[in-house]
């Protein structure tokens, strides 16, 4: 079985969003610069919490953000049987202080740190969820598209070049080693006191130091990244 979610957001939170995102998916979510990201995350994590109840599991198939709109959508794959596996079902946080994000599981509540604290249990990080922290995308099922798309001539010989670029990106997207979030180099360039590098450059740098990184679909000059 498949089922399409729709979720429609206004600009910016504020207390009414914050008493909605908890009534509405049972997330409570604070302000972080990956925001559109957490939307997602938090349609896909109140699927998961609805279907277990219910007694199925739920995976996303693939995970869409607009501008448009904006317009926030997942295609998820609902099976039989409650959720065994709850490592992609917690919460994350972010330190406005150094810019550091961590995933939070559900016994490390209350022991939440941050590296810019000498890991002791800081109250700069804030925290959301909880939702969705696994993959966005399912690399195979997004390839399979990617190929019915050549097939069909929708990509290729200079046709479909923008959906050409953004199936290939969630499949980078895809990779399991990446965590939520994604860092946007004028953040780092900020942070750093520097000229924003290019971002094929940085991306480079980064797998020649052994990490892995892959561009955002959601933000254009933005890399999903396993650098803390």
């Amino acid at each position: 079985l498949v089922s399409m979610f729709h979720l429609w957001s206004g600009n910016g939170y504020d207390s009414n969003f914050l008493t909605s995102s908890l009534a509405a998916y049972g997330a409570y979510v604070r302000p972080m610069p990956f925001s559109n990201e957490v939307g997602l995350r938090m349609l896909i994590g109140g699927a998961v919490r609805e279907a277990s109840v219910l007694g199925y599991n739920v995976t996303p198939l693939f995970s869409y953000y607009s501008y448009h709109g904006p317009v926030f959508r997942v295609m998820l794959q609902v099976n039989r049987g409650k959720l065994v596996d709850d490592r992609y079902y917690g919460f994350i946080s972010y330190c406005h202080q150094c810019g550091n994000s961590d995933t939070i599981s559900w016994d490390k509540l209350g022991q939440i740190s941050c590296p810019c604290s000498d890991s002791k249990v800081s109250s700069s990080p804030v925290v959301s969820g909880p939702l969705w922290t696994g993959p966005l995308h399912d690399a195979a099922y997004v390839t399979e598209m990617l190929n019915l798309a050549e097939q069909w001539g929708w990509v290729g010989s200079g046709k479909g070049t923008n959906l050409e670029k953004l199936l290939k990106q969630m499949v980078d997207e895809s990779d399991p080693r990446l965590p939520f979030g994604y860092i946007k180099l004028d953040e780092v360039a900020s942070r750093a006191k520097v000229n924003s590098p290019p971002l094929m450059t940085m991306m480079s740098t980064i797998h020649k130091e052994g990490y892995a990184a892959s561009r955002s679909h959601i933000a254009s000059n933005a890399i999903k990244t396993t650098v803390p």
